[in-house]
């Protein structure tokens, strides 16, 4: 599947040279272009667009980019955001709504480059991890990226997909939980595993994903919400020092 990618300026120059330099690293790139923060807001909220990476210009008329970042922030944790913008004043304001990268205008091919190759290795890493297992006479083959969250019930694993749709197993949740991505997925629960890249928000003892929110027991309270900060954290570019 080519790799989607947004791009929002209200610079229609600038639009031409990122596009550009974009099908130049890539031709098979997928991109949509809005000279607007209301337009693009419109399309991800209403619409339902979706993106690997957004290109996101801070300096617009009407919603700035940083206003626009936090909105989209909040129901897509995954995308991975890079700011242009003709100063780097906004570092610290760009880093609390964990931009993946900040590039200041005008662009450098060589270090936009820099940039892709890192985010497209991120992107390759995580999109290519599957699980299998079987139950009774079927058997699944499963993107770990399309799983919402697993579910411990009796001597069943309940697979919540982001389709909405459930497939089950006989497995025990310590069991699954060593074949997993370590740093997508976090035990909330006895009886939950949730997956970082759906998470919408974080309550003081629970995970939204959208329409689901899922408990924090008390016995997993203290390492959860370490391991969702340090999931944020290390997609700002970097990571905390223990």
């Amino acid at each position: 599947m080519p790799v989607r990618i947004i791009v929002c300026d209200d610079d229609a120059e600038d639009i031409a040279f990122l596009s550009d330099a974009l099908y130049t690293y890539d031709p098979s790139f997928e991109i949509a272009a809005f000279r607007s923060g209301e337009t693009l807001l419109s399309e991800v909220t209403d619409s339902g667009l979706t993106a690997d990476i957004l290109f996101l210009d801070i300096y617009m008329t009407g919603m700035d980019g940083i206003f626009v970042a936090q909105r989209i922030c909040a129901e897509r944790k995954d995308l991975k955001i890079i700011f242009l913008s003709s100063s780097s004043d906004h570092y610290p304001q760009a880093y609390e709504v964990f931009a993946f990268n900040y590039l200041v205008k005008p662009l450098n091919r060589k270090k936009l480059y820099a940039v892709l190759d890192r985010a497209l290795e991120e992107l390759n890493r995580k999109s290519d991890y599957k699980i299998s297992f079987h139950y009774k006479s079927a058997s699944y083959n499963v993107n770990c990226r399309d799983i919402l969250y697993v579910e411990s019930r009796d001597k069943l694993l309940l697979f919540h997909l982001v389709d909405g749709s459930v497939l089950q197993t006989y497995w025990r949740l310590d069991e699954l939980i060593k074949e997993l991505p370590k740093q997508s997925f976090i035990r909330c629960h006895q009886s939950f595993l949730v997956n970082t890249l759906h998470i919408t928000e974080m309550g003081e003892n629970t995970f939204r994903l959208g329409q689901h929110m899922l408990s924090i027991s008390r016995k997993y309270l203290k390492p959860a919400k370490e391991r969702y900060f340090d999931y944020l954290f290390s997609h700002m570019g970097g990571g905390r020092q223990k």
